[in-house]
């Protein structure tokens, strides 16, 4: 199912600071339009340097009609009260992820500098490559 704004808005993951968005393929990036820098840097690299990981979100998400959710919230505090301490990935970058309904949400906090983004980024790629796989082992055990 295709995610909404009006449906991601109800969600407990939506923040009013989320007063921007970068809706391209399968990647939804939700950010402050203060950290619009940090959010482009995102859009890039994934496109750029992590091509295969974007190759493969894109796959499942036109056979899904679901996408990521990355939402950069200001402080890692914010990304902890959203997310349960259990949906953390990597606690010590302040990256979580949880599946909901329409998609994949990736919570991580406002990187303090270029290096934090790029171990943001790594862990990302990590843990969505894994969760890919798992959710195309799923789609295999229901399709035999």
């Amino acid at each position: 199912m295709a995610a909404t704004y009006s449906s991601f808005m109800t969600t407990r993951f939506y923040s009013p600071v989320f007063n921007t968005a970068l809706f391209d393929g399968p990647f939804r990036i939700y950010f402050s339009q203060s950290y619009e820098s940090s959010a482009l840097k995102v859009y890039h690299l994934l496109q750029t340097e992590y091509q295969e990981l974007w190759h493969q979100v894109k796959e499942w998400s036109q056979a899904s009609k679901e996408h990521v959710f990355l939402l950069i919230y200001p402080e890692p505090a914010d990304v902890q009260n959203v997310f349960d301490n259990d949906d953390s990935v990597d606690v010590s970058k302040k990256l979580f992820m949880q599946d909901w309904e329409e998609g994949l949400a990736v919570g991580l906090s406002q990187p303090n500098t270029d290096l934090d983004l790029v171990y943001q980024l790594e862990h990302m790629q990590k843990y969505l490559t894994h969760w890919l796989e798992k959710q195309n082992s799923q789609v295999e055990i229901a399709d035999a």
